[in-house]
């Protein structure tokens, strides 16, 4: 075998462990950082894929970080010592039986308990650790198949207890600009070589297994009495052949027992005389199912809550660059609570729409060679995820446009949340809103005198209801051959804004209704009306007249006249034409109508709590309303209580592309006039 080795700076990376027993009284757990598993890679610097094997010799790993006392962390974060949870406990860490071990204990800071309390009821079940490679050996892949590289020299140093468990095939995450020497070392096989040296395996007692030429003869010796006949042996392109299938089977094999997979699943992939890139396909594929399956405790001698998650790992990493890449990534990030660096694209960095489709094609085992562009797009959306399932690439799609709505949605102001209440509706059918009756007082009770029954008023009902908006997105194969990224990103944050729009357009629109008196209620009455003692008398607006309209709320009694509810105002919605006026008047420590020889303190000053104008009312009507969350006069419904806009696939993808459905299941109505006055103004 003829040789060469190069020397390339290589990223650190991450591999999934498995949480193993817990000890509470000693605060350690056991895990399993390594099974030598194959994994899918990208090569940083060439963009090369390569499949990865790790060594599980105890020559081939560098343990003494990990036995030294390395840090258990906080998913990866390095920059502050609060994120130490605890450490590897020292000389912990071995090989054995092909896999890697070790303990760690946690921390008894105040900050760290929650975490380790999740541990132990199984909450946090994932595991990461991160690793350097520092020489790889590697064989070049046949007929367009990935090349093999098996890590004969790496370093476990951190591991990390993670909410969603990381796998080596989808991005890096931590001391990304840190790089280090790796050696690889190509071995190329000799021209030379006789068609029919025989391979042997040597038994690494459950590691990878090391392809071993059988020795040369001595020159000298003789051929065996019962060799067969030059006349009669084989043609070479017999012999090859039968060479060709026997190292394919043995790969086959050797990767299923890698994998600790049943002997009768190697048989059916040899017998199906698929290649050895496909049938790492299928053994990938069952391992993920099997790890995944919560009935399975066979793969291990504890049971093992983790494995490699490669699938959704790869989803991550690519969705995290198209957010990146398409503009929305600080508007993602503000929605949901994390820094900009949480979401690092990795080995994603610098793909396109297309390249993206087409790593969706070979995670699937989907030959893509000689397709065309448009072609390529359009197998990624029906193909890249196996038999009647939703393709790794329209999910992508999907997860990222989902994202960028909610996040628009989000961070697009309204005003209808300062002064409607919100419930949830379980279904589209018509709900029922109830207002109990009350107690005026306790009844006295003489001397040797029995308690008697109260009774309760009938309670008023009102009713809600919730309706379906939305829209549809298309993506077509153009799009993705295009690579029209910001195209996509755009039209999800329209419809986002939208939907927040579409929320506060509907309040004021039922809020308008009856010449802005509001919907009718269950008794036929608006819900500001004579009938309801919830109409102020016709004034300018002027702190006197704010007084007299906060006096009739305070006077509302409840359904049966018991009891008088005393209720302060804390929102004031006006005109966006008197909003200045609106917050003169609730800001200022002096009466502003007043003169500066007649200065009188402001009887209203801090009254409310927020002053809202808006371009959606006109003329001089202004409204006065209790804080809804204690008595609600109109409120949001939400279907289910999910309150932000959703993209879903619909059925019936074609071709061409798919169809994404953003949608929002909301309801605005009057429930109660109490909570409320409304004042037309002068």
């Amino acid at each position: 075998m003829a040789e060469e080795s190069r020397t390339v700076d290589a990223l650190p990376l991450e591999l999934r462990a498995a949480v193993g027993s817990v000890n509470e009284e000693d605060r350690t757990a056991d895990l399993v950082f390594t099974t030598g598993a194959d994994v899918m890679r990208r090569d940083w610097s060439s963009g090369e894929r390569f499949i990865e094997k790790l060594g599980t010799k105890p020559s081939q790993v560098r343990l003494d970080r990990l036995n030294g006392g390395a840090p258990l962390l906080n998913s990866h974060a390095s920059f502050d010592l609060r994120e130490q949870f605890g450490v590897v406990v020292e000389g912990s860490a071995k090989m054995t039986s092909g896999e890697g071990r070790a303990s760690v204990r946690f921390s008894k800071r105040e900050d760290v308990e929650p975490f380790f309390r999740d541990v132990v009821d199984g909450v946090i079940r994932n595991v990461s650790v991160g690793y350097r490679v520092h020489r790889f050996e590697e064989s070049k892949g046949k007929d367009g198949a990935p090349s093999v590289r098996t890590a004969t020299d790496w370093e476990p140093f951190e591991v990390s207890m993670v909410p969603i468990p990381a796998d080596a095939a989808a991005q890096f995450r931590e001391n990304k600009q840190q790089t280090h020497e790796c050696v690889i070392v190509t071995r190329h096989e000799e021209i030379e070589a006789m068609p029919d040296e025989p391979i042997q395996t040597t038994d690494t007692g459950g590691a990878d297994p090391e392809p071993t030429r059988a020795a040369d003869p001595a020159p000298s010796a003789p051929a065996p009495a019962d060799r067969i006949a030059l006349a009669d042996a084989p043609s070479p392109d017999a012999t090859a052949a039968r060479t060709a299938e026997r190292q394919r089977s043995r790969e086959i094999r050797d990767l299923v027992r890698g994998q600790r997979l049943e002997e009768s699943f190697a048989d059916e992939l040899v017998d199906a005389g698929i290649s050895v890139a496909d049938a790492r396909v299928r053994i990938m594929e069952r391992t993920a199912a099997e790890t995944n399956d919560p009935s399975n405790d066979t793969r291990s001698g504890v049971h093992v809550e983790m494995g490699e998650d490669v699938r959704d790992r790869w989803l991550r990493g690519a969705e995290n660059w198209l957010l990146q890449r398409g503009g929305v990534l600080e508007s993602v990030s503000q929605h949901e609570g994390n820094s900009s660096s949480h979401y690092d694209p990795g080995e994603f960095r610098g793909l396109t729409l297309l390249d993206l489709a087409r790593e969706s094609l070979e995670r699937a085992g989907v030959k893509w060679r000689g397709l065309s562009r448009m072609d390529l797009a359009g197998q990624a959306f029906i193909r890249s995820a196996g038999y009647q399932t939703t393709s790794d690439f329209a999910n992508l799609l999907e997860n990222v446009l989902n994202k960028t709505l909610r996040a628009q949605y989000g961070i697009t102001p309204d005003t209808w949340s300062g002064w409607c209440g919100t419930t949830t509706a379980n279904d589209f059918r018509t709900q029922n809103w109830y207002r109990l009756g009350s107690l005026a007082a306790l009844e006295t009770l003489t001397e040797g005198g029995e308690f008697r029954n109260a009774t309760i008023g009938d309670a008023e009902k009102q009713t809600f209801e919730v309706d379906t908006r939305g829209n549809i997105i298309g993506i077509t194969r153009k799009t993705i051959v295009n690579d029209d990224l910001g195209g996509l990103t755009r039209m999800a944050s329209m419809l986002g804004r939208a939907a927040a729009l579409t929320i506060e357009s509907a309040a004021y629109t039922e809020l308008a209704l009856n010449s802005g008196l509001g919907p009718d209620l269950s008794d036929t009455n608006p819900l500001f009306d004579a009938a309801h003692s919830n109409l102020g008398a016709g004034a300018a607006i002027t702190a006197a007249a704010i007084d007299a309209d906060a006096a009739v709320m305070a006077a509302q009694t409840g359904p049966n006249g018991n009891e008088i509810l005393d209720l302060r105002p804390s929102v004031l919605l006006v005109p966006r034409g008197l909003q200045g006026v609106a917050n003169q008047i609730n800001d200022s420590q002096f009466d502003p109508d007043g003169t500066k020889s007649n200065r009188q303190p402001n009887i209203v000053g801090g009254m409310f709590d927020r002053v809202i104008g808006t371009a959606r009312l006109t003329g001089t009507r202004r409204y006065m309303f209790a804080d809804p969350s204690v008595a609600p006069v109109m409120v949001v419904s939400f279907l289910e209580g999910e309150r932000e806009p959703v993209i879903e696939t619909q059925d019936g993808w074609r071709y061409d592309g798919v169809s994404l459905r953003a949608r929002l299941d909301f309801g605005v109505d009057g429930v109660d006039f109490r909570g409320a006055v409304t004042d037309a103004g002068a």
